[in-house]
């Protein structure tokens, strides 16, 4: 089985030392184009400072995004958006894959180019602890058909035909506070809930 093992790792051009660790199957499953869900922090390990996120309101931290499809702040075009340097590439991709699903009529008719903000150093909503939008992890979209208090069905992004938009977000390891908890479904995070 060990030498079965390193003639695959040799194939895929990874160490071939018979041991079937998570560097083989990355790369097996890169090679079956299997693409693998990515596992942020929780949102505790964030707020403790000492997740790969670093600290809160750190600039140099932040990256420029261009969307893939048009984005409107406030009626406003919107030209970059502001993330974490981490989750950029994922931000990217899933907008790119939103077009790619829904085409711009779509998107237009869903309120998906209604943006409402990512990078923002500020306290949640409550005011307890710091929003992950201070690290720059969190996006929201649809601020006023999604408001924080409603919940499904009343919220647009609750609806049936806004399942794939989910599943394009989650498939990049993002997290809807509406889909976990019902409640604020305009905004969607790269950390896992407490």
């Amino acid at each position: 089985m060990k030498k079965t093992i390193q003639q695959i790792q040799q194939h895929l051009g990874v160490p071939a030392d018979g041991i079937m660790g998570p560097q083989t199957l990355r790369a097996i499953s890169t090679a079956l184009g299997i693409k693998e869900r990515p596992v942020w922090p929780g949102q505790a390990e964030v707020r403790s400072g000492k997740s790969l996120f670093g600290a809160p309101g750190c600039e140099e931290n932040l990256q420029s995004v261009l969307p893939a499809y048009p984005l409107y702040f406030e009626g406003n075009p919107v030209r970059s958006i502001r993330v974490h340097k981490r989750i950029a590439g994922h931000v990217k991709a899933a907008l790119e894959e939103v077009l790619a699903h829904y085409g711009i009529q779509e998107i237009r008719r869903l309120g998906l180019d209604v943006y409402g903000g990512s990078y923002n150093n500020r306290p949640t909503a409550s005011g307890r602890a710091l929003s992950m939008h201070a690290w720059g992890i969190a996006l929201d979209f649809a601020p006023r058909a999604n408001a924080y208090a409603l919940k499904a069905p009343r919220a647009s992004l609750s609806h049936p035909d806004c399942e794939k938009w989910w599943q394009i977000w989650e498939s990049h390891g993002a997290v809807s506070l509406g889909r976990e908890r019902n409640f604020d479904w305009m905004h969607l995070q790269f950390a896992t809930l407490d």
